[in-house]
């Protein structure tokens, strides 16, 4: 039997400031900085849903960073390196040019850049951001809410 998956955070998209790095932000009681205390294992995209899935450096415990209603507009991925795993660089809110004028958003959805360590880059649309992990792991997150 799969465990259940527990949301610890949940944020409409145009939550994050402009040009912010949501790499590393804290959100009552639990951290998570995805750029030095996680590996990116995978990243799955499916049903307008984009997710990056994480393993904890220490524990071992797995995150997922779920983007809701998105549309991907740019994804760079070079499949001739041997990538293990991945490490986020950037994560960030920002502008998208639509018929010479910029925008930060469209129909309730913010635009979101995505770049790795390791070269990968994508670009897309969302309306919020979910954190999830494993309700085994929850020992490992303090302050953590069920669905």
């Amino acid at each position: 039997m799969e465990p259940r998956k527990v949301e610890l955070v949940s944020l409409p998209s145009n939550t994050f400031d402009l040009f912010q790095n949501i790499s590393q932000f804290y959100f009552r009681e639990v951290s998570f900085d995805f750029h030095n205390d996680f590996n990116c294992e995978q990243v799955i995209f499916e049903n307008n849903r984009l997710c990056l899935v994480f393993t904890h450096t220490e524990n071992k415990s797995t995150v997922s960073l779920c983007f809701q209603d998105t549309t991907i507009t740019y994804c760079q991925f070079d499949f001739t390196a041997q990538i293990e795993s991945l490490t986020i660089d950037n994560l960030y809110r920002g502008r998208f040019e639509i018929d010479g004028s910029l925008i930060e958003f469209d129909n309730d959805r913010s635009y979101f850049y995505l770049e790795f360590c390791e070269g990968p880059k994508m670009e897309f649309w969302c309306a919020s951001i979910r954190v999830e992990t494993q309700a085994d792991r929850m020992k490992d997150y303090k302050g953590a809410s069920y669905e």
